[in-house]
């Protein structure tokens, strides 16, 4: 066998197409392996056998037909008819029969190429079917601007029959003052055509069959078919997008300005509230001090009431102030190198006479050597003060332990305050650090905060890329961790 024979087999065998020669009197001479594959048998099986096993009884006038006008020179080209398949089944198929010559031009036989349409418009029922159920509107028009194919969307959201719409100019769907630019936009993308959003950061318009317009969303993708190639549109109605956008931005104005509101407000009473409560508390401890004046018992116990309740009045509003500042995320973090051996001495020194007046012990285990790290020092000062204050709280008797300490070189510092309180119940552990939790502990300790404390240091700590957590059981005390860095 020569090359050429050779790639001429070699195309015959590997073609998708089912390609079978016959002799003049139909005895089937060669048989590919598409045919295999489209009539079952095998090669072996098929081969010198009568071309009849594969027709129907109402078809086999049809072979002699084929075989007598291939005989006399003839091509029949692209017939559509049935032929059996060796499981007894029926397909539809579409034929095309050519002689076969010899060297000297004498017809010696027929090949045939076949192809199961019945499967291809299987396939093509299935995409149409997935078509018409789209949400999407979709419309493909030709390189001349006519429409060639809408779905069941298309007549749903223009108010058209397809019947209408079908080779009609696409511009019939686009606004009046768009028209005159429509041709022009489809002429560039057919230049070169990708499947892109049409009329990016554009706003884009579709005209309905009763002259309403609605705002759409077009994307656009070529299809190359044997009539050349065309444009498919998908378009999709986007009023209730637009609308509920616009809302959204009309309530985010809103919220901006109450927040403008809520600001000015938490300024002014920072301000308002602060001042005189401050004054008072000043002039109750002048009084105290006994700088006016020897004071009575029943005076210096009534005055003491007063300055207790403006304390803890101020840290109410200290605590509001702090929490409005988180959540409209106005808090200033000012990251620098500071010594956290020293915030622990600072907040310890502050802390300590609190300590002594509910006679509990206060034990500190530092470093020798400066710890630096990067945070802000008054956020750092005031997460640890809120742990410290918390421990002695809720601690009647025993201690109150902070440590500065890292398991191993190289690892985060953490800050370790303990206590030998009631503890935290299990099911409170996961609820402390939010914002106005009160568990079973504060309830019994007649505690009348305003559960933000652990919740600002947890934020803080989070502004500062740092990670607080506990550990508690009920009877045994509490541990807070507060590890440095990541």
């Amino acid at each position: 066998m020569n090359s050429a024979h050779a790639q001429l087999a070699a195309i015959v065998r590997s073609s998708h197409d089912a390609i079978i020669s016959k002799t003049l009197d139909g005895v089937i001479v060669t048989w590919n392996r598409a045919a295999e594959q489209l009539y079952g048998y095998r090669a072996s099986d098929a081969i010198g056998r009568h071309a009849e096993l594969l027709y129907p009884p109402e078809r086999r006038q049809e072979e002699s037909t084929i075989l007598g006008r291939i005989g006399s020179g003839e091509r029949v080209d692209q017939y559509v008819t049935e032929r059996v398949h060796r499981d007894g089944g029926t397909m539809t198929v579409t034929m095309s029969a050519s002689p076969i010559v010899d060297a000297t031009g004498e017809i010696i036989g027929v090949a045939t190429m076949s192809r199961d349409v019945g499967r291809l418009r299987r396939v093509e029922a299935k995409w149409r079917a997935m078509l018409e159920a789209a949400p999407d509107a979709i419309v493909a028009v030709d390189a001349t601007g006519r429409i060639t194919l809408v779905n069941a969307q298309t007549e749903r959201l223009f108010g058209y029959h397809r019947e209408e719409l079908l080779g009609q100019l696409m511009e019939v769907l686009v606004p009046e003052h768009a028209r005159h630019v429509h041709p022009g936009h489809r002429r560039r993308y057919l230049r070169g055509p990708k499947p892109r959003p049409m009329g990016a950061g554009l706003e884009l318009s579709a005209l309905r069959r009763d002259g309403t317009q609605f705002p759409a969303e077009i994307s656009l993708s070529a299809i190359d078919t044997d009539e050349g190639e065309l444009v498919a549109a998908a378009i999709r109605d986007v009023s209730e997008r637009i609308r509920f956008e616009r809302q959204l931005r009309e309530k985010n104005v809103e919220l901006e300005k109450a927040s403008k509101a809520k600001d000015a407000f938490l300024a002014s009473m920072s301000h308002e509230l602060r001042t005189p409560l401050n004054a008072i508390i000043g002039f109750t401890g002048t009084l105290l001090m006994g700088m006016p004046g020897p004071l009575n018992e029943a005076q210096t116990r009534q005055l003491q009431l007063v300055e207790t309740s403006g304390q803890h009045l101020l840290s109410l509003i200290n605590d509001l102030l702090d929490l409005a500042k988180i959540e409209s995320g106005k808090v200033e973090i000012t990251p620098e190198r500071i010594d956290c051996r020293a915030v622990v001495e600072e907040v310890v020194q502050s802390m300590r006479p609190l300590v002594e007046q509910k006679s509990l012990a206060l034990s500190i285990e530092l470093p020798a050597e400066e710890i630096v790290a990067v945070a802000d020092r008054r956020a750092l000062g005031q997460i640890l003060i809120n742990l410290v204050h918390n421990a002695v709280k809720f601690t009647t008797d025993g201690e109150v332990r902070i440590s500065l300490t890292r398991p191993r070189i190289g690892s985060p510092w953490t800050l370790r305050v303990s206590d030998t309180g009631p503890g935290i119940a299990p099911e409170d552990q996961a609820r402390i650090f939010r914002a106005f939790e009160r568990t079973s502990a504060t309830r019994q300790h007649g505690d009348e905060g305003t559960g933000l404390g652990l919740y600002i240091s947890h934020k803080l700590a989070e502004l500062m890329g740092f990670q607080i957590r506990v550990h508690s059981e009920p009877g045994t005390g509490s541990v807070f961790y507060l590890t440095l860095a990541a």
